[in-house]
């Protein structure tokens, strides 16, 4: 048991000390079920809020006063601390009315799920009032009580219904799964913030769990609400001569983002869950074939991508990221018949990283006998060596051979836009041909490359 749940044990016995019941609820008993290490440590107690604050270093957190719950800052680390109760009159995603209850039994009944009902006591026993125990042995998601209330209380429980059965061998419980399937509909309701929450937690874990969460999404029918440009995927079909891993872009989406390994972050999976959404409206007839044609397919993809995470609300930096690397991943497969300069302008880039591990996945999702190792090996090995040869020369995420300042004196020209197309065009020219200047050569340079655009 780590320090988190220690403390938070040491924080239950206080409170029980004060002539209360506390119990450590929820999530952290049922990663510790699962064989995992908690992150955060929820506690529920019947002790008054006043109480609390009279007797630790207390705080609230938005409106959390409104629902009596409060933040108890214990050797440093933070709490939540709520009231057993009931809640009732929900808008879909908050109750309107909380009636506080006197036991745990009564507060757990308003869970979403048994294996998130299961509480801790003070000297470690596990509370099962709802049967989480038995569920997590047989690996179900189960709705406590009525489902149906259960998703119509709170619509982004479909979602995490999803999640948490993304977990291996993890499925969802009949009447659970035709419940999300009926109410699907109204997941249109939940903010796209809470939306983009939920991507992010699911694909912060393993490819295979990330996987299987886009594939419980597209189960549950939630997928056509959420993605529809995910789920469109499904309708577009690959030669099985490229793409032996199933026969539409969906199923080529899904291995890929299996393949994601544990150093790839939420960002990279993004990416290659977005990499190919420009398939469909890209797909044109082919002659001689019953295989559509994905000409342009990257920036089509890349311009969509852009406004799926818009939709959800992700950071400016994400979409940067995301749509860096779905625009050029076909370039990357092509990388060991480009010009020296451009790919040292994709290396510069500082989302290099998440356009390389997409481009890997997308490579190698077509198993063995189809991926081309040594190609890809052979397209590392290049980037390194050209990274290598021109590294004095990047500072930051820009090449840097020459200045704007030697260009002005140079051309007797005045700072504007010609001066940085200039500069690239010298770089570029440097690079390609693998040229070391002098600063007399490179002058020679500048003044040649100017006459070139002036003709």
């Amino acid at each position: 048991m780590n320090n988190i749940m220690a403390n938070a044990l040491d924080l239950t016995i206080k409170i029980h000390k004060l002539g209360y019941d506390a119990y450590i609820i929820g999530g952290a008993v049922r990663d510790l079920m699962l064989n995992k290490t908690p992150s955060d440590v929820d506690i529920s107690t019947n002790c008054p809020i006043n109480i609390l604050q009279s007797n630790f270093d207390t705080f609230f957190v938005g409106n959390s006063q409104k629902y009596n719950t409060v933040v108890i800052l214990y050797y440093g680390v933070p709490y939540e601390v709520t009231q057993f109760r009931e809640e009732q009159d929900y808008d879909g995603a908050n109750p309107a009315k909380v009636v506080f209850v006197s036991s745990l039994a009564s507060d757990v009944k308003r869970r979403d799920f048994t294996i998130n009902s299961m509480a801790m006591n003070y000297d470690g026993n596990i509370i099962d009032h709802e049967g989480g125990k038995r569920d997590i042995e047989l690996q179900l998601i189960k709705a406590v009580g009525d489902p149906d209330k259960r998703f119509t209380e709170a619509y982004v429980r479909m979602i995490r219904a999803a999640r948490f059965a993304a977990l291996d061998g993890f499925k969802i419980e009949a009447n659970t799964a035709e419940s999300i399937k009926k109410n699907a509909h109204l997941i249109t309701q939940v903010t796209p913030e809470r939306i983009n929450l939920e991507i992010v937690k699911a694909f912060k874990k393993s490819g295979q769990e990330a996987a299987k969460f886009i594939l419980n999404l597209d189960e549950l029918m939630l997928l056509h609400y959420i993605l529809p440009e995910v789920e469109n995927l499904k309708n577009f079909i690959h030669n099985p001569d490229h793409h032996p891993e199933g026969p539409t872009v969906f199923d080529h989406t899904i291995e890929c983002i299996k393949l994601s390994t544990s150093h790839m972050g939420y960002v990279t999976k993004l990416s290659i869950l977005l990499h190919d959404i420009g398939k469909p409206p890209s797909a044109t007839p082919k002659e001689g074939s019953i295989y559509p044609s994905y000409s342009r397919h990257e920036s089509i993809g890349a311009e969509m991508a852009y406004e799926i995470l818009l939709r959800y609300k992700f950071s400016v930096q994400v979409m940067e990221s995301v749509t860096f690397a779905v625009s050029n991943h076909m370039k990357f497969h092509n990388i060991l018949d480009m010009k020296p300069s451009k790919i040292m302008k994709l290396v510069c880039n500082p989302d290099y990283a998440v356009l390389k591990d997409t481009a890997w996945a997308d490579e190698f999702s077509r198993g063995e006998k189809f991926s081309h190792y040594g190609d890809f090996e052979n397209k590392l090995k290049l980037i390194n060596e050209l990274t290598d040869k021109w590294k004095s020369n990047i500072k930051g995420n820009e090449i840097k051979i020459v200045n704007g300042s030697r260009i002005m004196n140079v051309l007797n020209i005045p700072q504007g836009p010609l001066v940085g197309i200039i500069k690239s065009a010298v770089e570029e020219h440097i690079i390609d041909n693998s040229l070391q200047p002098t600063q007399e050569e490179l002058d020679v340079i500048i003044t040649n490359i100017r006459k070139s655009l002036a003709d």
